[in-house]
């Protein structure tokens, strides 16, 4: 009979801490602590990132009706702006300095005479005219030595024995030295007029140079 009962009691207390159990809330699950993520330190992929800026532009064309421009800010990060917030850079060619045209050189004939200046000879006078130096100087009794004021009659026949009267190339420039007279100049070149370096280099009579004056010979 004890044994019997102390069974009971053992049963009694066992349901009587099942039905406690029972009675106890049920225990809820952690909740989730956001974590932050910091965008400086961690930005999103690349092509997120274009797929974000992808979505404003659209968002700003809808709303604004304005045309949008894809760009970058300063840490290399694609974003949008309108196109009229922003100054496109144009592939404009770099502009190449025109050069400033010389006025028109006067046209100069063969002449029947020509009275020599500072600084020519038989064969600067000949080359510069076109026309053979003997026949120029048989002409007029063969003056090899001209001097200043010399009048020479100029054949209208005949021509310069070689085939390139040119001594120097050009166009050009020349700077003046000290002695040097535009029919020097000319001379120099062997068939430039002086004429035509006076009239593109706006040269007043008589004409005087000054070292280091730089001329240009068309």
């Amino acid at each position: 009979m004890p044994k019997k009962i102390g069974l009971i009691f053992v049963i009694l207390l066992l349901g009587a801490l099942m039905l406690s159990a029972c009675q106890r809330p049920a225990s809820t699950a952690p909740v989730a602590t956001p974590q932050q993520i910091d965008s400086a330190s961690t930005p999103l992929p690349v092509d997120q990132q274009i797929l974000n800026a992808t979505y404003t532009a659209q968002a700003i064309m809808e709303k604004f009706n304005q045309p949008t421009v894809m760009t970058t800010n300063t840490e290399g990060t694609p974003m949008v702006a309108t196109a009229s917030s922003i100054l496109m850079p144009t592939n404009t060619p770099a502009g190449t300095p025109t050069p400033t045209p010389l006025p028109p050189t006067p046209v100069v004939t063969k002449p029947l005479q020509y009275t020599v200046q500072s600084g020519e000879t038989i064969y600067c006078i000949a080359r510069r005219f076109d026309v053979d130096p003997e026949e120029l100087s048989a002409l007029n009794n063969y003056p090899y030595l001209l001097n200043i004021g010399d009048v020479l009659e100029i054949p209208q026949t005949g021509s310069w024995p070689t085939e390139d009267r040119a001594i120097l190339p050009h166009p050009d420039t020349w700077e003046v030295s000290e002695g040097d007279t535009v029919y020097s100049i000319a001379c120099a070149y062997g068939d430039v007029y002086p004429e035509a370096i006076i009239a593109v280099n706006g040269l007043k009579e008589p004409y005087e140079l000054t070292p280091g004056q730089v001329l240009q010979i068309p």
